[in-house]
């Protein structure tokens, strides 16, 4: 009897150091730089959303860790194009943000959620008297693991303040990740 005893004692020691041993064996993966691309809709808001129609966005993405902190620099590039509610012309927008990123989970986790925010220059071109303005944008995604690779779907919500009133409109994406 006092052997089964000794060796449940044994088993159960083992058993509750097998995940930490475990967790100091494996090593999570370095994060470094990271380049994407993805492609989605553009959602116009306010009196934006009064003037234009959905619309259609690229997007281009770079992003690397700041140092050993939980943070990383994302600096992206952004197209979009909505069609006018009247009429026959198009706005474009042009332009690009930095903006600081933080994951919500490890880096060795398969679904990342993720919360970003920064400021940009936006070329705005609704047809006539193109402007180059500050803009501001935050949002948050997913950046997933999906057959080997790394995608992501993300939405932000956007402002330019221009001449006569803001472009407010929400780009919601979807794309590839690449790099490490």
């Amino acid at each position: 009897m006092r052997r089964i005893r000794l060796g449940a004692l044994v088993l159960a020691l083992g058993l509750c150091a097998t995940p930490a041993l475990r967790a100091q064996r494996l090593e999570p993966p370095s994060e470094g730089f990271k380049f994407g691309l993805g492609i989605g809709a553009t959602l116009p808001m306010g009196d934006f959303g009064d003037s234009d129609k959905l619309g259609l966005n690229l997007l281009g993405i770079f992003q690397t860790p700041l140092g050993q902190s939980p943070l990383y620099l994302r600096v992206d590039g952004l197209y979009s194009s909505t069609a006018h509610e009247v009429g026959s012309g198009t706005t474009s927008i042009l332009g690009g943000t930095a903006s600081a990123l933080y994951y919500f989970s490890a880096p060795a986790a398969t679904t990342r959620p993720y919360a970003l925010g920064g400021l940009g220059f936006f070329n705005v071109d609704p047809g006539a008297n193109a402007e180059t303005k500050i803009g501001f944008g935050f949002g948050g995604g997913l950046l997933f693991n999906l057959a080997g690779f790394n995608a992501f779907a993300e939405a932000r919500y956007v402002s330019v303040q221009t001449s006569g009133f803001s472009r407010t409109f929400i780009p919601v994406t979807v794309g590839m990740v690449f790099g490490y």
